[in-house]
């Protein structure tokens, strides 16, 4: 095929990528970062119809009738899990993203979602869209603030540094949409067998007992390990009786081992909310990178944020971190 029909296809397309969201309300462009034009008309169409299928499953109440062809093996069943937990829809507004390069293809961020199940408050989300080098759609996760993911990278030491800060950042934003999907076969793979996993529970005192005025309130913290099988099997038990999981990533932090520089440390404040149940808290996971192709969690930690009075139980510097781990090789 010569370069001038291709570039006939290429205008065609985009002309029908814009007409087609314009009609939905919301329009999506990849501003820069793909010098490609049939390529980026391609991940614009996409990422449009994946848009409108999103908007008329929400008028319609039902679950989104998502086009086959613009996506790869396995993403619209990942889709479908999370319109279970929550519908999704997008405001009208004009999208516009820069794509990046991955080690696998393409991705953009930054796109806006509402999330419908959500607190008003938090309903406002973002997604990142990954495509492979032909432009079909790889992955769609609940993103992490661009302003944040900006951050993360900015403080890169090293080429292979900025690559582990990317997959890091995948990682994470992966980790959190199986959450909302209630993904338990995604969450167990990246968890390591010998995972140590700590969670604290606010525990409340008698008036006036010792261990009350050793502390500054009339509560303590007390955690609680787990094995990988343990947490697993709760989560289930979670997964089986909430109606929806709606988990919300804020103040993510990386930082590489200052000894083993394939050891991560992770730090965000995790917002939980199910049917059933909600809390804020502290999250740090360690992720260990010896398998550069299969990062693995080997510690998982939650400290709550706040006890149900609203007084602090946990001060920002007692979150647990790197230091707070002996790791033995």
């Amino acid at each position: 095929m010569n370069t001038k029909v291709m570039q006939a296809i290429a205008v065609v397309m985009m002309a029908f990528t814009f007409s087609h969201a314009n009609a939905q309300g919301t329009t999506f462009f990849i501003k820069d970062g793909i010098d490609n034009p049939n390529l980026k008309a391609k991940m614009e169409h996409n990422v449009n119809a994946m848009i409108a299928a999103f908007k008329t499953a929400v008028i319609e109440k039902k679950k989104p009738k998502l086009p086959s062809s613009i996506f790869t093996d396995d993403v619209e069943d990942r889709i479908e899990e999370m319109w279970k937990t929550s519908a999704m829809n997008f405001p009208i507004v004009e999208i516009k993203s820069r794509c990046l390069n991955t080690s696998t293809g393409y991705q953009v961020r930054g796109i806006p979602v509402d999330v419908l199940e959500a607190d008003k408050d938090e309903e406002r989300q973002e997604l990142t869209v990954d495509f492979q080098r032909d432009g079909r759609i790889s992955n769609v996760s609940i993103a992490i603030e661009m302003n944040r993911y900006e951050m993360i990278m900015s403080k890169r030491s090293s080429d292979l540094d900025y690559e582990r800060r990317q997959m890091i950042v995948d990682f994470v934003e992966n980790f959190r949409t199986a959450y909302n999907r209630k993904d338990l076969k995604m969450l167990n793979s990246v968890f390591s067998d010998k995972a140590l996993i700590v969670t604290g529970k606010v525990v409340r005192e008698k008036p006036n007992s010792d261990i009350t005025r050793m502390t500054l309130n009339n509560n303590r913290v007390v955690y609680i390990k787990q094995t990988k099988q343990e947490y697993m099997q709760r989560l289930q038990r979670i997964f089986k009786l909430s109606k929806f999981v709606n988990v919300k990533f804020e103040d993510v932090e990386v930082t590489q081992h200052p000894k083993y520089d394939d050891i991560y440390g992770v730090n965000l404040k995790q917002y939980w909310h199910t049917s059933r149940y909600k809390d804020v808290g502290y999250l740090f996971l360690m992720i260990d990178f010896r398998d550069p192709d299969n990062p693995l969690i080997q510690v998982r930690t939650w400290q709550p944020d706040k006890d149900d009075k609203g007084n602090v139980v946990t001060r920002k510097e007692n979150v647990f971190h790197l230091g707070s781990f002996r790791i033995v090789r």
